[in-house]
């Protein structure tokens, strides 16, 4: 028998309120610091561990949770019933027809005698005998904490990109400068030319004019200002970030999702029967992503940009996990708009730019003053525009080296193949992004798995970080048609620039530890 984790994290959790049981209150974040366990798991636990009066909670400015009883009169076995932990090793009940009371199996007798000493032994121990000074501490409390902390692997770039030193630097030189860049004078107009020059190396890595790049707080509010025009009809995959979803779905216009096959990819042919056949009237849209969060899957965006025009149909891509891994050329694209995000590739988080092509005048989202050409209404954030302008300039210069990346990715999943045949690398025949992998253990929780990684000091995702908070099936796997037995075990791994050989040998051995271990996927 091995326990869940649950009933490790719940034990864990509680002994950390036993050590400080002469303290009012412990926030649970402090817990989950001191633990290394995921706040968001804590706080579910919490609540039944509160209803069998194991903890109390308390408000206020010293608000978090204390233990309701003394560590003495609370026994481990206490808490593991509290969460619901199994610990019998047998399968019998009084309704499996392969085992009963009834009608014993042969090895009834023996798991079930093994079940009660277990209970008895977790029934006889206490909070106040893990903790320092009992009989089960694992070390006094007087012992030294290692002061060489094991490196951490991120591999999560999909989510977000550790800062750039570029990006950095040119932020901090920004914050410096004084001026509002809507102001004639010297110190607006050098406000104004952080801004422009920042303008000019956004739109060399898309492929766009300097004219047709507008600053915005992210792509979120890219995907949502182009959402929110006066359209008739949008046309959107199924598989879409929820910035653009969601968006869409709340709008007043005739929506028509698109399918994906299982391979990601969204079939040109879908559109053009909906086109042809169906015919739509009125301003419409096709919302087709470039890459997807999730899979990496790229979509045939220059094809479908080309069917889309010749009927007077606009396109957006929204192109946040493309851009600075892919090259992209929005004017040979065709496309009408597109979405980007700095934070994707090593610029600051909250900033983004609506890419829009020359002479299309789009209804402003924001409205106010006349910054950006009178397109986005409110004073720029110059400080983290300098940092998207560096962080551009810096993606672009290494495009040239994401052959390498690739092959650390290929070694990746070659190893996940021979530890794990049963593995299913989503998306694996279809055009990916080369830094991507999302992979299903059938039968294993995502959220399980990435839990695990993380405390063996892995960095990786179930899904979209956008949704991390969020505990189910991915949209995107479901979209595909993968089933739900693959949709709620898939994980995202995302390599960056800064990959190397060695933290990909780490996450293989960690991935070796964890992949085939028994309740996982409790």
């Amino acid at each position: 028998m091995e326990l869940t984790t649950k009933g490790r994290y719940a034990v864990m959790a509680m002994a950390d309120l036993a050590s400080r049981a002469d303290q009012t209150a412990v926030p649970l974040s402090l817990v989950a610091e001191r633990q290394h366990l995921p706040l968001p798991y804590l706080e579910q636990l919490f609540v039944p561990l509160r209803r069998s009066g194991l903890v109390e909670s308390a408000r206020g400015r010293t608000g978090g949770y204390r233990l309701a009883k003394l560590p003495s009169e609370i026994s481990i076995a206490a808490i593991m019933a509290a969460v619901e932990e199994a610990t019998r090793f047998t399968r019998c009940s009084d309704n499996d027809p392969r085992c009963s009371v009834a009608t014993p199996c042969l090895t009834h007798g023996l798991w079930s005698a093994l079940s009660e000493a277990t209970t008895a032994f977790l029934s006889s121990v206490s909070l106040a005998d893990i903790v320092a000074g009992g009989k089960y501490a694992a070390r006094s409390a007087s012992a030294p904490v290692s002061a060489h902390a094991p490196k951490r692997v991120y591999l999560d770039y999909n989510a977000t990109a550790p800062l750039r030193p570029e990006a950095k630097a040119a932020m901090v030189e920004a914050l410096d400068v004084v001026g509002n860049p809507s102001s004639v004078h010297a110190e607006g107009r050098r406000a104004r030319a952080v801004i422009e020059a920042a303008r000019e190396s956004v739109a060399r890595l898309v492929g766009a004019k300097p004219s047709e790049i507008v600053f915005t707080s992210g792509a979120s509010e890219a995907n949502a200002w182009v959402m929110a025009q006066p359209w008739t009809t949008i046309l959107a995959s199924s598989i879409e970030h929820d910035s653009v979803l969601a968006l869409a779905r709340s709008a007043k216009a005739n929506i028509v999702m698109l399918s994906a096959g299982q391979d990601g990819v969204v079939r040109v042919e879908e559109i053009a029967e909906h086109l042809l056949k169906r015919g739509i009237a009125g301003p419409s849209v096709v919302a087709l992503q470039m890459a997807n969060n999730e899979t990496g899957v790229i979509q045939p965006i220059a094809e479908v940009a080309e069917f889309a025009r010749a009927y007077g149909v606009a396109i957006h891509s929204d192109a946040v996990q493309a851009a600075g891994r892919l090259p992209i050329d929005f004017t040979a694209l065709g496309l009408d708009t597109m979405a980007i995000s700095a934070h994707k590739f090593g610029g600051p988080k909250g900033v983004g730019a609506l890419v829009i092509r020359d002479h299309l005048d789009l209804v402003p989202l924001l409205r106010g003053g006349g910054q950006e050409r009178r397109r986005r209404a409110g004073t720029e954030n110059i400080a983290a525009i300098a940092g998207f302008g560096a962080a551009a300039e810096a993606a672009q210069a290494e495009l040239n080296g994401i052959d390498a990346v690739q092959k650390l990715r290929g070694s990746l999943e070659a190893h996940i193949r021979r530890v794990s045949p049963q593995a299913v690398i989503v998306g694996e025949t279809a055009p990916r992004l080369v830094n991507t992998i999302s992979v299903a253990l059938p039968g294993k929780l995502a959220e399980t798995l990435v839990i695990r990684l993380d405390l063996a000091g892995i960095a990786v995702s179930a899904g979209s970080a956008c949704s991390s908070g969020k505990v189910g099936a991915s949209h995107v796997l479901e979209a595909m048609g993968l089933g739900p037995e693959i949709a709620t075990s898939a994980i995202r791994i995302s390599l960056g620039p800064a990959t190397t050989k060695e933290e990909i040998a780490a996450f293989a051995e960690a991935w070796r530890q964890i992949a085939g271990a028994p309740a996982i996927a409790a």
